[in-house]
């Protein structure tokens, strides 16, 4: 955390956790640092369209400056090291964020989202600020305040030589609160998200107003009562959440951002004394044990749409965010940050210290070694050496399926826990429109599909012209697990089969056109993850080495073309998939948020349908 402090008040921030930039002081609070573009403004957000910046500015980058991370975790070095500079700054950045981000004013009031995830970290800021200070942090004195953000639980360190003692920062602060609460939380209510767009961000506006009025229940003047936004709040959860755990939107990071609103709203709602509903409860528990299971113990890779986001920093690491959560949720102790933040809270029915969620799946069924989420549409295999995720799922949430990918019937593919065949990631949002609409193609995805197919149809960022058919999951008579999915152009099938002694595992893949749809050539592109080096061993026998780890890939001889692209520049020229959209972009992958990198992937073409199956086996290394 100290190390953490320094970089912060040097300048050295770091945006969605990784992405490293040089900051001023105070920031440029409506910059794009990366493109280096200043675009501040006091047009009011409403007359404003923060999907068509200028000059190349991406408004995710101005947005993540203004979700006060790395000004929370000033006030948690306040907090945890008595640090009075650190306090000192926090405030004063906040200070500057008001006077440049007047309300409804400027690009950072254009999403009720961003002024919900304002309002949870507010709420932290103040409650470590105020204990920092040990003293209680009333809005208006001498109004009852209610501490939802339980730090009195922890530890209290001694208040740092008197800074927040002295009576001009404690008003500042309570000027804060005046500048910042009533506002945001009026946008966040009369703003909040509603129908096709509301995915995860209604979570996040709910959550902001039940942490922001648990604390300060005047604020309920400008929205609604808790007992009403509980009832939003847990009508969203049961919609956003399969039965089994799943989170609808089908992208994975935004699985976990959801579900650190949940809790921390459930947690809010219990410590005032309105607990939430068993069924509730229990949704939430499948979601945790849902995310342990399918994000797994290697190397992390996320599905659908990511852009890095969290809610909170009670990490160590923000690059491993995600395994910290996962260590949390098995074993609290064994993930020392999010435990000294969570671990003594006795909310959500939780007990410390001790397991929190079970490891095994809940809401899952198991067959013939396979965990599957059949509602979700994931299945999962692991054995000593390999990890297979399968992703037989619908497209999307809601109508837009906005952050879903058409990546139905994609396979991902650990060895040893290293990563080698992965999903491609999302790249950006709004920068680069064609590299986007690629990588949520079924091109950049590896599942069998027609050449041309161009269905569902990408209209927009965070718009499909609709859903194709949910796949269908079948379990075979033996070990084998087979799914289909039904498109305009025909039916697409692919099933997987270990080999014995946890040799590997065969992929049989078919497409079988419909009569008036036309072409029959479909293809399938194995794409590896960054660092992995192809060798081709003979001519359809090659081999994938990445991390000290590696694996054998044979190809069925019935495939009419086999197109290894070992280097960025070694383009398939002769290939029928250059007349595919987006070809120009193959083997670009994002393994975060605006970071890009190219890696190499094999191409498999087939013709005809005699016979309809065509095959690729994946083979441990001998002596591996």
């Amino acid at each position: 955390m100290q190390g953490d402090v320094r970089d912060i008040l040097d300048g050295r921030w770091k945006a969605f956790a990784h992405l490293e930039l040089k900051v001023d002081d105070p920031p440029l609070w409506q910059a794009d640092y990366l493109a280096g573009k200043d675009l501040e403004t006091e047009e009011p957000a409403f007359h404003l369209d923060h999907r068509r910046l200028p000059e190349g500015a991406d408004i995710k980058l101005i947005w993540e400056l203004s979700r006060w991370h790395l000004l929370v975790r000033l006030a948690m070095a306040a907090y945890v090291l008595g640090d009075a500079r650190a306090a000192r700054k926090c405030i004063e950045w906040l200070e500057d964020w008001t006077k440049h981000n007047p309300p409804y004013r400027g690009w950072n009031w254009t999403s009720a989202l961003e002024v919900g995830m304002r309002l949870v970290q507010f709420t932290w800021i103040d409650a470590l600020l105020n204990g920092f200070a040990g003293r209680p942090p009333p809005l208006n004195p001498p109004a009852r305040e209610t501490a939802v953000v339980h730090v009195g639980s922890l530890p209290l360190k001694e208040p740092g030589a008197g800074l927040m003692e002295s009576k001009e920062l404690q008003e500042r602060l309570q000027a804060l609160r005046r500048q910042i609460l009533p506002a945001h939380v009026r946008y966040a209510w009369r703003y909040r998200s509603f129908g096709s767009s509301a995915n995860n961000h209604i979570l996040g506006e709910l959550t902001g107003l039940i942490l922001a009025i648990a604390r300060w229940p005047e604020l309920a003047h400008w929205a609604g009562s808790l007992a009403v936004l509980r009832k939003l709040w847990e009508r969203e959860v049961l919609a956003q959440f399969a039965g089994d755990g799943g989170h609808r939107e089908q992208a994975l990071n935004y699985h976990l951002f959801s579900w650190e609103f949940c809790w921390q709203a459930q947690a809010a709602l219990e410590q005032v004394d309105r607990p939430i509903s068993p069924q509730v409860e229990e949704r939430l528990r499948n979601a945790a044990n849902f995310f342990v299971n399918v994000q797994g113990d290697g190397e992390a890779w996320d599905y659908g749409d990511s852009d890095n986001a969290f809610v909170t920093p009670f990490f160590l690491d923000g690059k491993n965010a995600a395994a910290e959560w996962c260590d949390w949720f098995r074993y609290p102790a064994s993930s020392p940050a999010i435990h000294y933040w969570w671990g003594q809270i006795k909310s959500g029915g939780l007990q410390a210290p001790g397991p929190r969620f079970a490891p095994v799946a809940n809401g899952a069924g198991v067959r013939a070694g396979w965990q599957i989420y059949s509602e979700s549409g994931f299945a999962i295999s692991r054995s000593e050496n390999w990890t297979l995720r399968w992703d037989v799922s619908p497209l999307g949430y809601l109508s837009t399926a906005a952050h879903g990918h058409l990546d139905a019937l994609h396979l991902s593919i650990w060895f040893r826990d290293v990563a080698i065949v992965i999903d491609p990631g999302t790249g950006a949002y709004y920068v680069d429109r064609g590299l986007r609409t690629y990588l949520a193609s079924w091109q950049a995805h590896n599942g069998p599909h027609p050449v041309g197919s161009d269905f569902p149809e990408r209209l927009g960022p965070f718009l499909w012209s609709a859903h194709h058919s949910d796949p269908d999951l079948k379990p075979g008579a033996d070990t084998s697990l087979s799914g289909e999915v039904s498109l305009p152009s025909g039916l697409l099938k692919r099933t997987l089969i270990p080999l014995s002694r946890d040799e590997g595992w065969q992929v049989d893949d078919a497409f079988h056109p419909r009569a008036a749809a036309g072409g029959d050539e479909f293809c399938v592109r194995w794409q590896f993850a960054p660092g992995a080096r192809l060798d081709k061993l003979a001519e359809r026998k090659f081999r994938i080495s990445r991390a000290g780890v590696c694996i054998e890939i044979e190809v069925g001889g019935d495939w009419a073309e086999v197109r290894p692209v070992i280097e960025g520049n070694n383009r398939p020229l002769a290939s029928a998939a250059l007349r595919e959209p987006g070809a120009e972009y193959g083997g670009t992958v994002a393994p975060a948020f605006r970071k890009i990198e190219w890696s190499p992937y094999l191409k498999l073409t087939a013709r005809g349908h005699k016979p309809c199956v065509f095959r690729t086996t994946f083979l441990a290394c001998g002596g591996s």
